[in-house]
């Protein structure tokens, strides 16, 4: 299969330079055969590990289009590799973009694998569950989706098939007000099943802006808001990633006007009590990553904290967010023990789940794998990331000694709490 450097395969092309250039082998591509069987090729061959024994880069194309295509990839580290390359060159780099040199968007996922897990033995875990609950809201397993903006662009039914793909599932799913649908059909579409929908927005330049999402949000039913703190300004994203955007896709922000409105780089603490005062749904405060600033943000009036360091893409050099946890997790228990914390930033197991609720957080919420599950497979591929995540966690639970949510312990993890903390 050749291929010819045109318009119409320079997507392919950078697909197989990207795949050649993963740490894959002729082993790791026998193992992936091994896992999903034989698999047809574009040339109606059926390919088995030893197919690879002379593997050229053609068939290393094409095994990857047939694993890509499958919405039932084993991990979510598989879609992490295979979904970004089903995009579009703009779209790709919008989703992948972090700030900087990238070293929070990279630390984010490092973090985890720094923690280890000390199982305890010969513990009862034969009654399972993890069904949990925050804000009043009951959840069958404390894994929701945070705010990504423009599902459109990794699919064309976008934010309505990330519902469809959840729908079978209690979560919370908080919506962007940079969606590419509006908020108001994902209410609809949401409405006949058990999601929990919360509204995320900024503290716009213009108050209006910010007022006229909150009312819109409580009309159609959402549970929560969701204010993200991080963003003063706009933070520049490696490869270009925001600034084209809307200018070379047909996909539009739907809720709110691009050429009007901006983030307030005068917002302060102070205006988390304002919103309180206008709305009664709980307030919760998302991208902060020291306990002082989140014991400020509760005194102004929040329900609750959401750690995250906006997956990479504000301030590069901060924390990982499963790092900056513990320290919010303590200041706010000292003053406030009944508020929740949650945090979102580089999960991509069960194994991850586990450890950041054995550092405190009542939910952990997932931004990319959904994006990836969405490339991958629409509605079927959302609903794979998040049921291979639930599936990890149970059994990484179980198997750590806890038969349910609230026994799982820090005292399981090594370190209990990061090196600089």
């Amino acid at each position: 299969m050749g291929l010819k450097r045109d318009e119409g395969n320079i997507n392919s092309e950078f697909k197989m330079r990207s795949f050649i250039r993963m740490p894959l082998s002729s082993a790791f591509l026998s193992r992936k055969l091994d896992d999903f069987g034989a698999i047809s090729t574009n040339r109606n061959e059926t390919l088995t590990h030893k197919s690879l024994r002379h593997h050229r880069p053609s068939l290393i194309l094409e095994i990857y289009e047939a694993l890509s295509s499958r919405s039932n990839l084993l991990t979510v580290d598989e879609y992490d590799r295979c979904g970004p390359a089903k995009l579009p060159l703009t779209a790709r780099n919008y989703f992948l973009g972090a700030s900087g040199r990238r070293t929070t968007y990279k630390r984010n996922k490092d973090a985890f694998d720094e923690i280890k897990i000390v199982p305890r033995m010969l513990r009862d875990v034969s009654k399972n569950s993890l069904e949990t609950s925050t804000l009043g809201l009951d959840v069958d397993f404390p894994i929701g989706l945070s705010p990504v903006a423009l599902h459109r662009l990794a699919h064309p039914d976008g934010e309505i098939a990330t519902v469809a793909g959840i729908s079978p599932f209690r979560t919370i799913m908080i919506l962007s007000s940079f969606a590419s649908t509006l908020l108001e059909e994902v209410a609809r579409a949401a409405q006949d099943s058990s999601i929990h929908l919360w509204m995320q927005m900024y503290i716009f330049d213009n108050h209006t802006w910010t007022t006229t999402l909150i009312r819109r949000a409580e009309r159609s039913g959402f549970r929560g808001i969701v204010i993200t703190a991080d963003s003063p300004v706009y933070a520049s994203l490696t490869c270009d990633g925001r600034n084209q955007i809307l200018t070379q896709t047909e996909v539009d922000l739907e809720n709110i006007d691009a050429s009007k409105i901006k983030f307030s780089p005068s917002a302060v603490f102070r205006d988390i009590t304002w919103l309180r005062s206008l709305t009664k749904l709980p307030i919760i405060i998302k991208g902060l990553l020291s306990g002082a600033d989140a014991t400020r943000a509760i005194l102004a009036g929040a329900s609750a904290i959401l750690v995250s360091n906006h997956g990479g893409r504000q301030m590069d050099g901060a924390p990982a967010a499963i790092e900056a946890l513990p320290g919010v997790v303590d200041a706010v228990n000292k003053l406030f023990p009944r508020r929740d914390v949650y945090m979102d930033g580089g999960v991509r197991s069960g194994q991850d789940v586990f450890k950041a609720i054995a550092r405190g957080a009542k939910m952990v919420f997932i931004g990319r794998p959904i994006i990836w599950g969405l490339a991958i497979g629409g509605a079927k591929g959302v609903n794979n990331v998040m049921t291979t995540l639930r599936n990890e966690f149970n059994e990484t639970m179980l198997l750590a000694g806890a038969s349910n949510v609230k026994e799982i312990r820090k005292d399981t993890l090594i370190p209990l709490v990061p090196i600089w903390g």
